[in-house]
């Protein structure tokens, strides 16, 4: 990891917390991807200098995969497959992507995290919980024991996941919410802020309310 660069994609509002996060932990950036140059926004180095604009992710192309390492700032968006389908194109590049984990956050010994995954200020993973690549457990989140959380979720701020969870690829799980005990949700769901599921939703459906009701959702 010391002789790795760290190149952030994304330099929005989720980026910004990952800087923080790194700079808390003592990891300089070395650069960070994005559609544009947006004037420092991550913030400044250890050493008083601005976090540099690299160009935009093809540049990343011709960078070294030995060299660099790379932190998924994408945050959740109206779809989590944008951020799964970079996090898929920069991994077929042959790049790695950091874990992170906030200083604050209480993770279980036995709790296992996969590649890319994201674990913000604040959050509490329980005992025996999976969790794999690329997903979000953001500010005050829970997830409790023996839940299995797929690639590219994001478990929203202070959203509070209950055991023995289930929750597929690409779902998100909005603020607040809460999943009783044993739910199983699908992929490439969306569960809204502050619902409470307490029945199995099937893939690609949203559910909002308390108690939480499922509709599908229509393709764009």
């Amino acid at each position: 990891m010391a002789d790795l660069k760290l190149v952030m994609l994304g330099s929005g509002g989720h980026a910004r917390v990952l800087q923080s996060i790194l700079s808390e932990v003592g990891f300089d950036l070395h650069g960070y991807v994005a559609p544009r140059d947006v004037d420092s926004i991550l913030g400044l180095r250890a050493d008083g200098s601005d976090v540099p604009w690299l160009g935009y992710d093809a540049n990343l192309m011709e960078f070294s995969t030995e060299e660099f390492l790379l932190v998924n700032g994408l945050g959740s968006t109206s779809s989590l497959r944008g951020r799964a389908s970079v996090f898929a194109k920069f991994k077929a590049a042959g790049f790695n992507f950091l874990q992170v984990e906030a200083p604050s956050a209480i993770v279980a010994d036995s709790a296992s995290m996969l590649e890319g995954v994201q674990v913000l200020n604040g959050a509490i993973i329980g005992p025996d919980v999976f969790i794999d690549d690329n997903t979000i457990v953001n500010t005050g989140a829970i997830i409790e024991h023996g839940s299995n959380i797929e690639k590219s979720v994001h478990v929203s701020v202070g959203a509070r996941i209950c055991g023995d969870v289930s929750i597929g690829a690409n779902t998100h799980i909005g603020a607040g919410a809460t999943v009783i005990q044993g739910i199983s949700i699908g992929e490439n769901c969306i569960i809204g802020a502050g619902a409470v599921v307490i029945r199995d939703i099937p893939d690609n459906h949203i559910a909002i309310g308390v108690p939480a009701q499922a509709s599908p959702i229509e393709e764009q």
